[in-house]
């Protein structure tokens, strides 16, 4: 029985349209194998959809005095539109605030409980009398209680340490401003933790990634049970409860279900197992996210499908990299972004999918330059690509009207060559393609339209007199661009049917010999004017920032002065840097350290644990640096580490120090330049 093949895409938040962010991770990788596959003649459907629940989608609606439903459908259908204009097709594409999903959350939940792995247990937190109602982390802030900034319930604004409500100072409902009191209230919770061995043997046996195993298993480590029901009335309602709704985290993942659902009968065949006691090896189902739930879709998604039983589990989790722009980490609320529906009014979106998937490995952080863009499409693409399919199109067009057709046993050895060639490239690009190595597939695409460039120069067609000599030249050119074509088709899907067009082919590897049309030029060259006139409309806010920035800074000197002045007269000429006296500075003990391993904290979206070497003994240290380094590619690294700070707890985890490190959008930790041994004290 062939093999079939369920492709899923992270379910985007209704809150926002797509960035190139969220292209480069999730979206565009699917389509790619989704595409492929397809090619192959495969079993293979794409399901996707939005993520329309949770606290922030309430606030919004409450913030813009409309409803949550009407954020929900803005935002779902711009998504679909971004996803659309970048060419990424799915089967089936739904709502998580659809009755399809929510019976199907609630039948899932049902046999949650009914197979023992839900309880009720009270927990404090936080009311508001005036609202009267119990309030979700979202709706408190307060002062971080350890760097005194601004924070949220969930997480501090200004140092980035993971919170729970509970722990801010002077908290307050956003709402009304009120204090709030801690009141009991009865949650649901799943029983994570009784699943650690089941899913370090589904972890083990997957065909997940490395660096997704690795994750997964230090997850598993110290896995705890899981709150799983909320004090709102936004979401999926919780059966057995009068006024609660499911955890996001819970229901969310249900749509890759549901969503299947909504093809009919068909879903059965790709979700529910055959054997109730093992997983259908016929079936391959492929989630494609982001690095940021890898976790999410690695150890709680499988804990659930284990615990309801009914299920077959992911084969892989295929987790794509960060991006930042222009060297700089994205934001939205910064507006340091380029959105889709903005980038696609300038350019191609087959050059946006060319240039996210050859620039760097799906697996690593990667950055988008608009000049580097520029650079790539240009020197790769078009002068490359572009340059032969074009002059072995035009050439066979002035000569022949066609593309000659001829008996391949009667080619020269360098013709057989070059077509063995291409059949060795197939071979190759199907290798990396199945094992979601885009980058290298695109590479070896490169390479064949090289070997057609100079196979062309070799044979200088404008100077063969043999009209059979010719026609064997061209139709072995026609060969090559057909097979470009043809493996391109997955990543650059307009551009290689506009080929395809003017060949008046189709998409496969044979050569018919159709009549030509007049070719045209179909990869067309990026200007420095186009670039330039671009990065000013959209990177406009990094001016506007710079300004802002500016002025911040200028406040606060100003402030810093104000406060020097009536301090301290001596200082009226006013440095806004508090200054200290070498006593002081001689109270500080900064030794190089090394790190001896490192992993993720449980429930933070920002810290790492690190075990470090000190020379005489060994720390456990938190640092907030998740995101920006991966926990495997810190063991061995030397860093500079303050020593002799007071013990503090970071998420329930006692920090012995503190390592130092530089930057803010980008985060880079400070080494020694030389291998000086571990211990030397820093004076």
């Amino acid at each position: 029985m062939s093999k079939k093949y369920l492709l899923t895409t992270a379910l985007a938040y209704t809150n926002g349209p797509l960035h190139l962010g969220h292209a480069r991770s999730t979206y565009i990788p699917a389509d790619i194998m989704k595409k492929y596959l397809k090619l192959k003649g495969k079993d293979v459907i794409h399901v996707g959809g939005t993520d329309n629940h949770g606290v922030p989608i309430t606030l919004t609606a409450e913030k813009e005095g409309v409803k949550p439903e009407d954020i929900v459908n803005k935002y779902h259908n711009e998504i679909k539109r971004d996803l659309d204009n970048l060419n990424v097709e799915f089967d089936s594409y739904g709502k998580t605030h659809s009755d399809i999903h929510i019976e199907t959350a609630q039948e899932f939940y049902k046999k949650l409980k009914e197979n023992g792995y839900i309880y009720e247990k009270d927990i404090e937190q936080f009311y508001c009398p005036k609202c009267d109602r119990f309030l979700a982390d979202r709706y408190v802030e307060g002062t971080c209680p350890f760097c005194g900034g601004e924070a949220r319930g969930d997480h501090c604004e200004v140092c980035g340490r993971h919170l729970e409500p509970t722990e801010l100072i002077n908290p307050y409902c956003i709402n009304c401003n009120t204090t709030p009191e801690l009141r009991k209230t009865t949650h649901r919770f799943f029983k994570l933790s009784a699943l650690s061995d089941d899913l370090r043997k589904y972890v083990e046996s997957s065909d997940m990634p490395e660096h997704v195993k690795n994750m997964a298993y230090s997850w598993i480590k110290e896995l705890h049970d899981w709150d799983i029901s909320r004090d709102i009335k936004w979401g999926v309602p919780i059966p057995d409860s009068e006024n609660q709704v499911m955890y996001v985290w819970l229901e969310a993942p249900i749509g890759y279900i549901s969503f299947t659902k909504q093809l009919g009968d068909v879903w059965k065949d790709y979700w529910l197992k055959k054997d109730k006691n093992e997983n259908d090896s016929d079936v391959k189902i492929w989630h494609f996210i982001g690095k940021d739930i890898t976790v999410h879709h690695s150890v709680f998604w499988p804990g659930m499908l284990i615990a309801n039983g009914d299920y077959n589990l992911p084969s892989s989790v295929i987790s794509g990299g960060y991006l930042t722009l222009e060297g700089r980490k994205m934001s939205t609320s910064k507006k340091w972004v380029v959105w889709v529906d903005d980038f696609v009014k300038y350019f191609d979106s087959d050059y946006l999918r060319y240039f996210l998937m050859v620039n760097a490995p799906l697996n690593r952080d990667c950055d988008f330059s608009f000049d580097e863009f520029q650079k790539r499409i240009n020197t790769e693409l078009i002068a490359i690509i572009g340059n032969f399919t074009h002059r072995a199109l035009v050439f066979s067009h002035r000569k022949f009207k066609a593309i000659p057709v001829v008996d391949e046993d009667s080619l020269k050895e360098e013709d057989k060559e070059l077509i063995s060639k291409c059949k060795e490239t197939v071979e190759k690009v199907d290798k990396h393609i199945m094992e979601f190595n885009f980058k290298d597939a695109i590479m070896d695409i490169i390479h064949l339209a090289k070997e057609g460039n100079n196979y062309f120069q070799k044979m200088e067609p404008w100077t063969v007199e043999d009209e059979g000599r010719l026609k064997e030249i061209l139709y072995t050119c026609a060969v090559v661009v057909k097979y470009i074509v043809y493996l391109l088709y997955p990543f650059m899907p307009n551009k290689t049917m506009k080929l395809l067009d003017l060949m008046n082919e189709e998409l496969d590897l044979e050569i018919r010999g159709n009549d030509l049309k007049k070719p045209k030029v179909v990869f067309t060259k990026i200007e420095d004017d186009q670039i330039k006139m671009v990065k000013g409309k959209l990177l406009k806010s990094e001016e506007a920032k710079e300004k802002k920035k500016n002025k911040n800074k200028k406040d606060k000197k100003e402030k810093n002065n104000k406060d020097e002045n009536k301090n301290n007269k001596e200082n009226e000429k006013g440095d806004s840097m508090d200054l200290i006296s070498i006593d002081d500075f001689a109270k500080i003990e900064l030794r190089v350290a090394q790190i001896l391993e490192a992993e993720e904290v449980p429930k933070s979206k920002k810290l790492l644990k690190l075990i470090v070497d000190i020379g005489d003994e060994k720390r456990q240290v938190v640092a907030g640096i998740k995101g920006h380094y991966e926990p495997s590619e810190l063991v061995g690294k030397k860093i500079v580490l303050l020593c002799n700070l007071k013990p503090a707890k970071l998420c329930g985890v006692e920090s012995q120090g503190m390592i130092l490190a530089a930057g803010d959008e980008v985060v880079s930790l400070l080494t020694p330049d030389k291998d000086v041994p571990v211990g030397s004290k820093i004076c």
